[in-house]
């Protein structure tokens, strides 16, 4: 089921005054729209919150296939995204706006301001706040000039998912400086480990949006939207509805999922990240003390973990394995997967560094960190991303030279290929996921918008990616023109 991306995924961040920062939401869920003014009330209103009723979230699965070598198989991938009903994703986001500021002021005692990096606003000496472009090149740089230093690369694996009630109950008491949450603090945090869920496309068919439109030549149905997008209600149903029609009245099975597990909050909520990052503080604080002691530095964004120190290879192992025994302290499901771990070693300082990559599977060209890669000399756009893109863009070309084909069915392939404008082809083209991802501050941007911003903030060190953007480019255009040849 595709349905068009809505904007309830960027979490609601305080203005720069320090208020809360409303921001409507106008998706498809359970309850009305709420003025701004109602919505304000309250979330602000510590009584109702406490008495609320919070809606189940609504799921969906973020898809993408990874990157594979040519004439295999990319191994799908998904994630879980579950989204708030409007009431309750305000209340969420009022919440994370109360609970950032012991938050930062958390960090500030531990030392972790220049750790954490992740869904915070860090101010860019330069200007404006830093996004996941800088904090590659300020890893770059951390390693530049330690010079004979080591590198180590770790992944949490399935952060979110993971995380421990219990744990984050104590966490959020120690924010508050309390020994018990009071009960608005309580209800949100019931809400985000006891909540409930129901699948969208099992959601849009009971209710008669989404189903079966066809069958195929051998006989399978063929499922999609039975109504225009556009005319799917900003409030799904009335509560009569959702409770004969969702929850389980009128003879019909209740489409309510809820998670029972003592582990786990979800993911795309507007508070889910904070509470990710406030959860992983004194583990943070342990690793950070023991790399400074180093001498090193320690960095976090999300669930990416790097640590660069002036060690031997020898002692980067051992520390490697050491933070993956430590992360076990603070929650029995975390976990850091040895087979996704990478230590390099670096020697020399200047315009190169030597290096080599002591264990691990990841980076045979050089260290790869939030969609960038660094071979001791420049940085580039990590190798995975081009290659898969360039098979996406295989297929996008075919679609662009179907369409004009069509449309000017008495043109040549030349005089068609003239005509393309493929600068504004690009810059509507590719979104990529693995920018995505680790860029929750430019999730609008394209492929080829994020890709020259790169280009331009982290020269001259990356330099190189002009020319992967020119190779990228004339790839593009030889993919159309390829495919305009074989529709003509």
């Amino acid at each position: 089921m595709t349905i068009k991306a809505h904007g309830h995924l960027a979490p609601s961040r305080s203005s720069d005054s320090g208020e809360w920062a409303f921001k409507p939401k106008m998706y498809p869920h359970f309850d009305s729209f709420i003025a701004e003014t109602e919505a304000r009330a309250l979330a602000s209103d510590p009584v109702r919150v406490a008495a609320h009723t919070f809606y189940p979230f609504i799921l969906y699965h973020q898809r993408w296939t990874k990157f594979a070598a040519k004439g295999t198989k990319g191994k799908v991938k998904e994630r879980p995204i579950r989204f708030a009903a409007r009431a309750d994703a305000y209340i969420f986001s009022y919440y994370r706006h109360l609970l950032s500021v012991p938050f930062e002021a958390k960090l500030k005692e531990l030392n972790l301001e220049d750790c954490v990096l992740a869904y915070r606003r860090i101010v860019n000496p330069g200007g404006g706040g830093k996004c996941n472009i800088h904090f590659a090149l300020d890893a770059v740089n951390a390693i530049r000039k330690l010079g004979n230093c080591s590198a180590i690369a770790l992944d949490v694996s399935s952060f979110f998912e993971s995380i421990d009630h219990g744990m984050l109950r104590a966490r959020w008491c120690d924010l508050l400086k309390v020994d018990r949450l009071p009960p608005d603090h309580y209800a949100v945090f019931k809400a985000m480990t006891q909540y409930s869920v129901i699948d969208r496309e099992m959601l849009y068919e009971r209710l008669g949006f989404w189903g079966e439109k066809h069958v195929s030549r051998d006989g399978t149905p063929i499922k999609g939207f039975l109504v225009e997008e556009a005319e799917i209600p900003l409030q799904l149903c009335n509560g009569t509805e959702f409770r004969q029609k969702i929850a389980g009245g009128n003879g019909h099975r209740s489409l309510i999922q809820v998670h029972r597990k003592p582990y786990g909050i979800p993911q795309g909520s507007p508070i889910s990240d904070l509470l990710a990052n406030f959860y992983l503080m004194e583990f943070d604080s342990a690793v950070a003390s023991k790399v400074r002691e180093l001498g090193g530095t320690y960095f976090r964004y999300s669930d990416d973990i790097l640590i660069i120190a002036p060690i031997e290879a020898d002692a980067a192992t051992d520390l490697e394995a050491w933070v993956r025994q430590e992360i076990v302290r603070h929650g029995p499901k975390l976990q850091i997967k040895a087979e996704k771990s990478a230590v390099f070693q670096y020697w020399g300082t200047g315009g190169n560094q030597t290096w080599t990559r002591v264990m691990g599977e990841q980076g045979k060209n050089g260290i790869e960190y939030l969609g960038f890669r660094y071979d001791g000399e420049s940085i580039f756009l990590r190798d995975s991303t081009l290659s898969g893109l360039q098979r996406k863009a295989s297929l996008s070309a075919k679609r662009l030279a179907h369409a004009l084909v069509h449309r000017y069915p008495t043109k040549s392939s030349s005089d068609i290929l003239a005509d393309i404008n493929l600068s504004s082809f690009l810059q509507r083209y590719g979104r990529v996921h693995d920018f995505e991802s680790k860029a929750d501050n430019v999730k609008n941007w394209t492929f080829w918008t994020y890709a020259t911003k790169a280009a331009s903030i982290t020269a001259p060190l990356g330099l190189p990616i002009f020319k992967q953007l020119r190779n990228y480019r004339r790839n593009m255009r030889n993919h159309v023109k390829r495919a305009l040849e074989k529709k003509a």
